[in-house]
């Protein structure tokens, strides 16, 4: 059985792990990120602008653990970027008003004639793609957007693996601080993480474009096995 890494933060694994499990391949957590919470003031910043706002606006489901951690999140109706942020929001106790299903950036333009006028909130990790925020910010009558929460690169265990699979780029620059990729197969989802592969002089051979830990893992089966 294939044995791959799972680079992305610990809390995070077992989701993906799960996945690739269904597919018959062997998961092996090596995180190569974590995530470090905003400060104090950017949380308080980020919590009324959801408040006061007429859409949230969520590209990961991250900024619920770190502004809503017991789940009380404001009524604002908010649109999410795919089916697993949807389902998280509303164990949030918040209201889902749009799904994505192609990344952050296609969320931002299918938004574009629906924000006009209004005020949006938009909670995000800081250093992301700027995209989204500039199309938002474009369109809406106000956007309040606050990073409350980073990833940080960290060096990952040595444990042997036929695969690795990164969701962000900083899972790719942690897993570099003790590892490469000769001689194993690179698994990846979105632009973040396939552009730092490439700076790093490593195409993925399986690419996902839609953030899908499900198709992710059935594209890597698929090619180890072949």
């Amino acid at each position: 059985m294939a044995r791959v890494a799972v680079t992305t933060t610990t809390d995070r694994s077992i989701a993906l792990a799960a996945e690739l499990v269904a597919v018959g391949v062997e998961p092996v957590p090596l995180p190569s990120m974590e995530v470090r919470r905003g400060s104090d003031v950017d949380l308080a910043r980020a919590r009324a602008a959801a408040e006061e706002a007429d859409l949230i606006v969520l590209t990961s489901s991250r900024p619920l653990d770190v502004l809503w951690p017991h789940g009380d999140m404001p009524p604002t109706p908010v649109a999410a970027v795919g089916p697993a942020t949807a389902v998280r929001v509303a164990r949030y106790g918040g209201r889902v008003d749009f799904v994505g299903r192609g990344g952050s950036i296609d969320l931002s333009q299918r938004l574009v004639p629906r924000v006009a006028g209004m005020k949006v909130a938009y909670p995000h990790a800081a250093g992301g793609d700027p995209r989204c925020a500039v199309a938002l910010s474009d369109a809406a009558a106000q956007l309040v957007a606050v990073p409350v929460y980073r990833f940080v690169p960290k060096a990952p265990g040595l444990d042997p693996v036929d695969a690795a699979v990164f969701t962000s780029a900083p899972a790719v620059e942690g897993w570099f601080l003790s590892r490469t990729l000769d001689d194993i197969v690179v698994g990846a989802i979105g632009l973040g993480a396939e552009s730092t592969l490439r700076r790093r002089g490593r195409v993925a051979d399986v690419l996902c474009w839609r953030p899908s830990y499900a198709r992710l893992a059935r594209a890597l089966a698929g090619y180890l096995a072949a």
